[in-house]
């Protein structure tokens, strides 16, 4: 396969890349390879396909067919790597269903990769974690509001594997059953709110309890300026990353206004100044990646009175095109630095030494992405209908195969 004409970052150049058994094999000016699949990028852009730490299956449910569409939606969006979160049904617990997930998702478009329930739900004992790691799960994954000890093992186990911890944080117990953010807004809706302190108190605690053992951690989804500061400080005595979804730094919770259920995520969007201060912590460089938080819900979970209705948002299918708008057309961050932390520092967490860049010898994960398009999005129940977006995923390559082209 050889695409040409390309803007790779950091040359000034059009560019060819010749892509061989599903790697990078020659970047260079007129590469003429006779007999080769050729995509015309015409001067778009071709970037590290995105690669995101925290999705979930539709309804949280593992079968064949949630699996292909997110697959699909994957390759639509540009991200060419997804971790699925583990908290699906039926549970991830044992080695021999491990093996036989590894084998279904090997055979995806995408790469997908999963991770490892540190706790099994339902016994609130710890898995085989060392089994699940040995057997090709990539990330150990876990609630933060469970028993101290649980979580202390958790860490020493990610310590020992040389394997990142996720971790979600959040006690719920700190919240009178709140459905949205606690504020203004949840006050006007006379709905029972999600305070912050219900994130930032479990963030300090695994701070404490990370860097006395020394272990990766990330925190996910993090919605708070001071959440990201204590995970800065923690920087200096262990490997601490601060996750962002893009919603968060895009939307507030005005979002929720009439009872719009689509707007219903965990963490729930703030308001616009606990937005603006996120904002502001990505422009000092102190988040470190950013996900489309993918929790896709039915129609069904969805169109109900919004403390009823199910938290969770599509939006994987969208994601390099509302970064790109959002946060590189306006300045926000450059382009460089939006790959650095949705694909370069995800690939560094997860050890994937030969993916989140352009470079010859890499892993043929590659996005053409045309910058000077424009797209309107026309879901109606998405918390982006009708807002215009710049720039279109034209073509995207997994495993050094086609996986989505623009009709």
């Amino acid at each position: 396969m050889l695409i040409k004409n390309a803007k790779v970052t950091g040359f000034d150049t059009l560019l060819d890349i010749l892509i061989k058994d599903g790697k990078i094999a020659k970047i260079a000016q007129n590469i003429d390879e006779k007999d080769e699949e050729l995509i015309e990028a015409k001067g778009s852009y071709a970037l590290p396909g995105l690669i995101d730490l925290n999705v979930r299956l539709k309804n949280g449910v593992l079968n064949q067919k949630n699996l292909d569409t997110l697959s699909n939606d994957c390759a639509r969006g540009g991200v060419t790597t997804a971790l699925i979160i583990s908290d699906f049904t039926p549970r991830l617990d044992n080695e021999s269903f491990l093996e036989l997930l590894n084998a279904k998702v090997g055979s995806l478009g995408v790469n997908v990769l999963l991770s490892a329930p540190l706790v099994n739900d339902e016994t609130e004992k710890l898995n085989n974690i060392a089994t699940l790691i040995q057997n090709g799960a990539s990330a150990i994954w876990s609630k933060s509001h469970i028993n101290s000890n649980l979580i202390r093992r958790g860490v020493q186990y990610a310590n020992m594997k040389k394997t990142p911890l996720l971790v979600d944080c959040y006690d719920s117990d700190l919240d009178d059953n709140g459905v949205m953010n606690e504020g203004k807004v949840s006050f006007k809706l006379g709905l029972p709110g999600i305070s912050k302190v219900s994130e930032t108190s479990e963030v300090a605690r695994l701070c404490e309890i990370a860097g006395y053992y020394k272990a990766d951690i990330v925190f996910q989804t993090l919605s708070s300026e001071r959440s990201i500061n204590l995970v800065k400080e923690a920087k200096k005595n262990l490997k601490a990353y601060s996750e962002v979804s893009i919603h968060h730094l895009l939307k507030n919770d005005s979002s929720c206004d009439e009872f719009n259920t689509h707007a219903k995520i965990k963490p729930p969007l703030r308001d616009e100044n606990e937005r603006e201060a996120i904002v502001q912590e990505l422009k000092n460089g102190d988040i470190d990646i950013l996900t489309s938080a993918h929790s896709p819900r039915s129609i069904l979970y969805k169109d109900t009175a919004f403390e009823d209705a199910a938290y969770g948002i599509h939006a994987i299918s969208d994601y390099l095109q509302l970064g790109f708008t959002y946060l590189v057309s306006s300045g926000l961050v450059s382009l460089e630095r939006f790959i650095q932390m949705s694909s370069k520092m995800p690939a560094q967490i997860l050890g994937l030494e030969r993916k989140g860049e352009i470079k010859e010898g890499f892993d043929a994960d590659i996005v053409i992405f045309d910058p000077k398009s424009e797209e309107t999005i026309k879901v109606a129940d998405s918390i982006y209908a009708n807002e215009k977006l710049k720039g279109r995923v034209t073509t995207t390559i997994a495993k050094g195969k086609i996986v989505y082209q623009k009709a």
